[in-house]
């Protein structure tokens, strides 16, 4: 489906709850808080539900609380003040990965409608926006409101620029065109600062997240002459560096500043011993291809999975992929 054709769609329905992945990154917050704005400056009934609170990480985004948590609701349909007729998911198109809760409040959603820039994976959901050229989701709801004709207030337009900054690496990735620069002025032009929310996102961390990229920089091997750079943080890192399993979002960028790597694995275990892959490349290979052959998906330059099997298990089977990858360029 086209921008004007969504925009259309949007504009014939009236009760919307927007929703994203699980544990949310700055992207799909700044989606669904913006789209939610818009919604309601259209006199449109919106809310904006996570399956848990926001990370703290995160948290600034959500400036005026619009984000539900469906945790502590007694079902998550009881989590919301109306009963909305269309669901609005951003920045997934697989389903699987918007967790149980956000599944069960979907089933009582008669539309479902899917806004999401990652690699194609899977079965198409109709009406949906799929734009796996855009910078960040971020990028096409704002594209998204000014077909609505709606112009976002400040909190909403930082909302934006948070997640269009996040998803591009301060506007470095390649997805990152001249549309996405285009957005970053409309927004300055709107009054956002920048200099805020890259503190917000980069300057506000903890000591801990100091002390966690001392230990997982201290897993670090160098593979395959130097082109494949892995890493691991278990559990216990986190409690050791009083740390957030959050605040390792990013650590898998850190070997990439080495001229000869090539791809970048991080191998992590979130509090409950869940093991999850992220990759990221210079673009030489494809690491969405990788994630989907583990169940995962992705960007070609950033993509994970969750992990079904061991940590020792699980590097053998992914470095075997990557090596393949490497040779089939």
């Amino acid at each position: 489906m086209k921008l004007d054709d969504l925009a259309e769609y949007f504009k014939t329905r009236d009760d919307f709850i927007v929703v994203s992945h699980e544990g949310p990154d700055a992207d799909g917050i700044g989606a669904a808080y913006a789209l939610v704005s818009a919604l309601r400056i259209l006199g449109k009934r919106a809310a904006a539900a996570a399956a848990e609170a926001l990370s703290p990480k995160f948290a600034f985004i959500d400036r005026s609380g619009l984000f539900l948590s469906l945790a502590s609701a007694p079902s998550p349909a009881r989590a919301l003040p109306f009963a909305p007729r269309v669901a609005v998911v951003v920045d997934t198109h697989d389903l699987a990965y918007v967790g149980s809760r956000v599944e069960a409040l979907l089933a009582g959603v008669s539309d479902r409608v899917l806004i999401d820039h990652h690699e194609p994976k899977g079965a198409r959901y109709e009406p949906s926006l799929l734009e796996s050229s855009a910078s960040s989701s971020c990028e096409l709801v704002y594209s998204l409101c000014r077909r609505l004709g709606v112009e976002l207030p400040l909190d909403a337009a930082a909302a934006v620029f948070a997640g269009i900054v996040y998803d591009t690496g301060s506007f470095s990735y390649p997805k990152t065109g001249a549309s996405t620069f285009e957005c970053a002025l409309d927004l300055v032009r709107l009054g956002v600062s920048p200099y805020a929310i890259h503190n917000s996102i980069y300057e506000s961390s903890s000591v801990g997240l100091l002390m966690l990229q001392k230990a997982v920089l201290s897993t670090l091997e160098l593979l395959e002459g130097n082109r494949v750079a892995v890493q691991s943080l278990r559990r216990a890192d986190l409690a050791a560096c009083g740390a957030a399993y959050e605040d390792a979002e990013n650590l898998v960028n850190t070997p990439l500043q080495a001229s000869d790597v090539e791809v970048s694995v991080l191998f992590k275990e979130n509090p409950e011993g869940k093991l999850r892959c992220s990759l990221r490349s210079k673009g030489g290979v494809n690491v969405a291809h990788i994630a989907q052959s583990f169940g995962g998906g992705g960007h070609k330059t950033a993509a994970g999975f969750t992990c079904q099997t061991p940590l020792e298990r699980a590097k053998v089977d992914v470095l075997q992929t990557i090596v393949k990858a490497l040779a089939d360029r």
